[in-house]
């Protein structure tokens, strides 16, 4: 900018100087011209005064002849008489424009220019009595000629006159500049250099106020997406539409492992996606990774018709697809737990129905079946508990006392434990939670049974309720066979047994509805089990909030080691 008001006031600076010089030059001209004309005009009436009184015209002639004026002398017939700067010279002027003039006005004026030497000619003729003309002439230089006179000393002054302009037009053009410069963009009216830039700053301060509002929604939104973003469990990309990465939540830096390096180049399936996606394609895929499955679904990101870049949305499925192939299982299981008892019923029911069984064997065959449909019965109410605790909320506004409930379960189970030569201990003091009986009685009781199932002859079981200001426990432990590590992760599976000789005893299904009640009330279950030496289960539940609590008699009760 500065440049650009230097370059137009230094022209300004040369053109009025050239513009003032030749409008000097040509007044000075046209002033020169009118004195000399009248001068001219004036030295000729007196000629032609003296003339017209009788004085010898070859004297009057001579003396101006001696000057630099040319004076002749035309007859009527417009002859030349007599010519101060070519005497003898005969021509005849009568068709010269003063002459003209002379014969009609009585006088008359004219100039003639010579190109060939810059010179103009100055006529002046008046018509005499005699019927005569005297006509004066005087020459002078053009006006061309004058100007370059009057410039050519300019010439060696140029260089002084360039750079006082110079240095003018820079003086100026910083004085006008300097101030704009200091303008403060940001805040353009405080301070306004000069009143005709006002509305141009005021455009621009509100501009400014547009921008800052527009900014701020920008990190509003720009925030908003980042909370929301790195919130999901799911792992995002944003990709330009040349393939370089734009965004990624911290989910997808860590499902990615992204680094400062990181090109998506580097990952041929991801690289094929983005492709397609910039294609304006829809891909999906499973992608295994670091023994997780991701279901990777790649989009186009449009505006419009056109593709600004394109995303990947990473989903883990990876309990998804697990618990699909556990459906899957346990339908199968399902099946064939059901099978088995089905078939061991309809051969002993087809047995007795075709006459084949003795009289004695009967009452065999009939405890076949009524044990076998005792079993699905107890099979089916499982699945049906358990199907329930998965899809439902369950939410209660009972009371259950723990510790009653596990002296009623250890009651009831006393009879198979001496059945397996096992001995029961109880101990424990009243616990209240939040849950119904149900559920409680649901957990201690397949419990107590697992431990007494897989304990070892005149084995051992303790069951131990205790609780704290925040919690109630729960312990069961047994002196049985023991988990295997590796199965110990597994225990809670559905129809899952770490002892298939033993499987056809129960459902299959007890740990894995323990697991669900106790997830279902909030609390969580533990084990620790070492092969041949037993195992133990410690369930933690919150207790419950109970203003009447100090009212309920706390009771220990302890059972006989007999039992």
């Amino acid at each position: 900018m500065t440049k650009r008001i230097y370059r137009s006031i230094l022209w300004a600076c040369l053109i009025v100087m050239v513009t003032t010089v030749g409008a000097t030059v040509y007044a000075l001209y046209q002033a020169f011209v009118q004195e000399s004309v009248a001068q001219l005009e004036k030295e000729t009436e007196l000629v032609a005064s003296a003339l017209n009184q009788g004085i010898d015209p070859e004297k009057e002639v001579e003396i101006l002849a001696l000057g630099d004026v040319r004076v002749c002398l035309i007859d009527s017939d417009g002859m030349v008489v007599y010519d101060s700067a070519h005497p003898g010279l005969e021509q005849n002027h009568k068709d010269r424009d003063e002459i003209v003039q002379a014969m009609n006005t009585g006088k008359g004026f004219s100039i003639r220019h010579s190109h060939t030497i810059s010179e103009e000619t100055y006529n002046c003729a008046i018509l005499l009595n005699d019927g005569s003309y005297l006509r004066l002439s005087q020459s002078h230089s053009s006006m061309l000629n004058l100007f370059f006179q009057a410039v050519l000393p300019l010439v060696f002054v140029l260089p002084l006159v360039l750079l006082f302009v110079w240095g003018l037009a820079r003086i100026l053009s910083n004085n006008i500049v300097d101030p704009i410069n200091r303008i403060d963009p940001g805040k353009p009216l405080d301070n306004i250099p000069y009143e005709q830039l006002r509305p141009l700053l005021e455009r621009l301060d509100q501009g400014n106020r547009q921008i800052h509002q527009q900014l701020l929604q920008l990190e509003t939104r720009n925030r908003e997406f980042e909370a929301l973003t790195a919130s999901m469990d799911e792992g995002l990309l944003m990709v330009s539409t040349e393939g370089g990465l734009i965004y990624a939540n911290p989910a997808a830096a860590r499902i990615f492992s992204l680094h400062e390096d990181w090109q998506i180049q580097d990952h041929p399936d991801l690289d094929e996606m983005v492709h397609q996606a910039l294609a304006g394609n829809n891909k999906q895929k499973n992608w295994k990774r670091k023994g997780r499955i991701y279901s990777l679904e790649a989009s186009p990101v449009r505006n419009n018709d056109q593709c600004l870049g394109a995303f990947i949305l990473a989903l883990d499925v990876t309990e998804k697809l697990e618990m699909q192939k556990r459906r899957q299982e346990f339908t199968a299981n399902v099946t064939h737990e059901l099978k088995t008892p089905l078939q061991t019923i309809s051969s002993s029911a087809e047995l007795l129905n075709s006459g084949l069984v003795k009289a004695e064997d009967v009452p065999r065959f009939s405890s076949y079946i009524y044990q076998e449909a005792s079993r699905m019965t107890d099979m089916v109410n499982d699945i049906i508990h358990l199907s329930r605790l998965e899809n439902e909320n369950v939410t209660t506004d009972q009371k259950t006392d723990l510790n009653a409930v596990c002296a009623r379960c250890v009651e009831k189970l006393k009879h198979n434990a001496e059945v397996r030569n096992v001995t029961l201990h109880f101990e424990g003091k009243s616990a209240w939670v939040d849950g119904s009986e149900v559920d409680l009685k649901s957990i201690v009781k397949n419990l107590i049974e697992n431990a007494i199932h897989y304990n070892r002859p005149e084995g051992e079981v303790w069951v131990t309720v205790d609780s704290d200001q925040k919690q109630v426990v729960l312990k069961v432990r047994d002196t049985g066979m023991g988990i295997p590590s590796q199965y110990r992760e597994r225990i809670f599976e559905r129809f899952f047994t770490a002892d298939p000789s033993r499987s056809q005893s129960g459902t299959g299904l007890g740990l894995a509805i323990v697991r669900h009640a106790v997830d279902n009330l909030g609390g969580t279950i533990d084990v620790t089990s070492k092969t041949g030496e037993g195992s133990t289960f410690t369930v933690r539940l919150p207790k419950a909030a109970l203003n009447m609590e100090a009212n309920v008699e706390e009771t220990d009760t302890k059972s006989d080691p007999a039992i």
